[in-house]
């Protein structure tokens, strides 16, 4: 299997699930049932592509592992904490300035967008079906980094529902564990993963695997974090002094005194 041939089943993966998505959206009214499924993205393109792996090499078979792992834990936890919540805020808003033609404009701003992100993240795991014979130091290493990713990720989540649970939390700031360390842990978590599958699939052929990262760590560090931080300011006046105490993606490795 060649590169265009395999971004070409990535291309057509995206397409299909996203306008499936989209369809469902509409009668729906909640565009933001994306963001539920931007895990089993990542895991359809590779149990798709793991067909044309060759059996005597364990490397796509491993990234395809590492990343079902991911994006099912991710989905779980999104549904556990959004299902029955009606549309994000984000989505709503945008839903209210796009008026009577937001159901088609959508398609393209939300559902196709995130399409075409995901078809820039996902070059790990075309990378790993490529050259599938390589495997050394540097794609173990690959498999170390996605682990500490994975568990920082969860810690994160945990200590955030637990916090949420808690009704004397109402209106106050989680800024302890790992959330006094960074603003955002959960996603320093999430871009470490993907780091990790890049690194597992990396060969000096394939250097471009390293382009899905860099990708996710890039719209961690702008987009996503600046949306929501925005919102938070506006709904929590405490978050300023947050801001200022608490690195914004990056956890500082000694605790504050």
């Amino acid at each position: 299997m060649g590169f265009f041939e395999a971004y070409g089943l990535v291309v057509l993966v995206l397409l299909v699930m996203v306008s499936a998505l989209w369809a469902i959206s509409v009668p729906l009214k909640n565009a933001s049932i994306i963001d539920l499924f931007w895990g089993p993205l990542f895991v359809a393109i590779a149990w798709v592509l793991l067909p044309a792996a060759d059996a005597l090499h364990a490397k796509p078979y491993l990234i395809t592992l590492l990343v079902s792992i991911w994006g099912l834990r991710l989905a779980s936890h999104l549904v556990a904490r959004n299902l029955g919540h009606g549309e994000d805020p984000r989505y709503r808003k945008w839903r209210q300035q796009g008026g009577d033609n937001w159901w088609l404009v959508s398609y393209y701003r939300v559902f196709l967008l995130q399409a075409g992100i995901a078809a820039v993240v996902a070059t790990p795991l075309v990378a790993a079906h490529l050259r599938p014979e390589t495997f050394n130091a540097l794609n173990l290493l690959g498999v170390a980094v996605w682990a500490a990713g994975f568990l920082f990720e969860l810690v994160a989540d945990v200590q955030l529902s637990q916090f949420k649970a808690d009704p004397d939390n109402r209106g106050r700031i989680l800024d302890s564990g790992l959330w006094g360390r960074s603003r955002h842990p959960n996603y320093f978590g999430d871009s470490l993963q993907w780091w990790g599958l890049g690194l597992v699939a990396v060969t000096p052929e394939t250097w471009w695997a390293l382009l899905g990262p860099i990708a996710m760590t890039a719209f961690f560090l702008s987009l996503s974090n600046d949306i929501l931080e925005s919102g938070m300011k506006q709904r929590h006046p405490k978050y300023a002094a947050y801001i200022t105490n608490t690195p914004k993606f990056f956890p500082r490795l000694v605790s504050r005194s």
